[in-house]
């Protein structure tokens, strides 16, 4: 496990490890996700990569069920929107 820590500024600098794992660049985005004391930092794929994602997805037979996609959708609304 990387450990980070929160500057003055209140900014965190990503380990190297963990930028080169998930192929991070300079002006990444991130949704940020908090829950207890837990913080995710989810990085948003552009329009682009998230197109290509789907279309390697079908492409490849190894995409999710339309089911498990929804549910999960669903679930993202509904912890945004508290409903």
């Amino acid at each position: 496990m990387s450990t980070a820590t929160l500057s003055n500024d209140f900014q965190i600098a990503l380990p190297k490890e963990v930028r080169d794992t998930l192929h991070l660049k300079p002006g990444q985005e991130f949704e940020l996700v908090s829950s207890g004391s837990v913080i995710q930092l989810i990085p948003k794929l552009s329009t682009a990569e998230l197109k290509s994602a789907i279309a390697a997805g079908i492409a490849s037979g190894k995409g999710h069920p339309a089911d498990e996609v929804f549910d999960r959708l669903e679930s993202k609304y509904r912890q945004q929107t508290g409903k």
